[in-house]
């Protein structure tokens, strides 16, 4: 109701006067970010299911819509359909995107912060080429993890008994996996009450290379339907098609979960083996 109002109405309207101004140039662009953030998952199906009734009914209105988010069944089972334009970024990303991510990050906090000034004047270039190489492979093409490393390295800790350079928290980000249990933790919870879900997730952290769902059914003696149905409500963090499963962007850190690790969410744990 408030997208009629606010944004298919007025556009119908204007539209209904002729290609006036900017109607009869380039579209305009209505961009929502994070949708699979959203936790009410029928008013995410009911916004989409109106802007693809709104487009059905008016398909020369000059509006496009482009919508980011991680893969949700909800959300993908609505725009699967023709006129809608999938793109599945890792596809694309590579370790160059987060290089570039990182080179304007790094160039930015050059600028910014006196004390990495001083420290390039006395000891040349920082990031290092082999420190920025060891970093992207450790983001492991996760533009998410890449944010949260830079984040803990320009992190003000003077409150700190004992406080640390940039350069000094650089080296450990290479240890650390900040920030993204709490994201993992949060999917993997939704789908816990389901049977078999501990013995999939598990087989999937520990695979050296993908598997056919019907290749984890038969490493655990079930059927493959049984597969799917824990996989479709984790498809933010485990891409799943018809034929392979494979995780996705995240997979350095969610297989760095290892023997002794879990996932804690609430009293809940998610041990992966």
């Amino acid at each position: 109701m408030q997208m009629q109002r606010l944004v298919y109405g007025p556009l119908k309207a204007a539209a209904g006067h002729g290609p006036v101004g900017s109607l009869a140039g380039h579209p305009f662009l209505i961009v929502i970010d994070g949708l699979d953030e959203c936790n009410d998952k029928d008013e995410v199906e009911d916004l989409i299911d109106g802007m693809l009734a709104f487009f059905d009914e008016n398909p020369l209105i000059p509006l496009r819509v482009f919508i980011t988010s991680r893969v949700e069944q909800h959300i993908q089972s609505r725009l699967n359909v023709p006129g809608v334009l999938l793109d599945n970024l890792v596809d694309h990303c590579s370790d160059d995107d987060i290089t570039a991510f990182l080179n304007a990050l790094f160039q930015d906090a050059r600028r910014r912060n006196p004390v990495i000034q001083a420290y390039v004047r006395e000891h040349g270039e920082w990031p290092t080429p082999s420190e920025k190489q060891k970093l992207v492979k450790h983001i492991g093409g996760s533009f998410i993890f890449a944010s949260a490393v830079f984040k803990f390295i320009m992190e003000s800790d003077a409150s700190n008994s004992h406080p640390t350079t940039p350069m000094d928290r650089l080296p450990l980000t290479l240890k650390m996996n900040p920030g993204l249990d709490g994201l993992y933790a949060q999917v993997l919870a939704r789908s816990e009450h389901i049977p078999n879900f501990l013995d999939i997730v598990s087989t999937i952290a520990l695979l050296e290379a993908p598997l056919p769902a019907s290749g984890i059914a038969e490493l655990l003696g079930i059927s493959t339907y049984e597969v799917v149905n824990v996989l479709v409500n984790l498809q933010a963090i485990i891409q799943a098609d018809s034929s392979h499963i494979r995780v996705t962007t995240f997979a350095s850190i969610f297989a760095s979960c290892n023997a002794n690790s879990s996932f804690a969410n609430g009293g809940r744990a998610f041990p992966l083996t």
